[in-house]
């Protein structure tokens, strides 16, 4: 075992981004599933692992991870989104619908934030 490196958490979270990346995205599921294990409160990585899934058609894995992120935080637009696009790809969109219209007033309300951060009237962003 003397060759052996370990190699810490912190560079394994990268690897599977670069995999991710490079569109690797069965060995980024690989990696992330055991990071995701490691660390089950990280919403990042369980969206990535879920978008990985998505990628490699691996919707009822991708579903899973999607709501345990909107478990954990309800008001995820792009996990919305996301669950919107798996359950649309498997042909069930009256359930993806309620979904969609989540993200859509979500990322709308954001926009409109950015567009008036403090003032009640309108203006438009140049």
């Amino acid at each position: 075992m003397a060759g052996v490196q370990r190699v810490n958490w912190n560079e394994r979270r990268q690897y599977a981004s670069r995999l991710f990346e490079s569109q690797r995205y069965r060995a980024a599921t690989r990696v992330l599933t055991d990071l995701v294990a490691a660390a089950p409160r990280n919403l990042d990585l369980r969206m990535l692992l879920a978008r990985s899934y998505y990628y490699t058609a691996q919707l009822s894995l991708a579903e899973a991870e999607l709501r345990k992120v909107l478990r954990a935080e309800p008001t995820h637009a792009s996990a919305h989104l996301a669950l919107a696009r798996v359950l649309e790809r498997q042909h069930r969109c009256s359930e993806a619908a309620p979904h969609m219209r989540i993200a859509d007033t979500m990322t709308a309300r954001d926009l409109l934030a950015l567009r008036h951060p403090s003032s009640s009237s309108p203006r438009m962003a140049a």
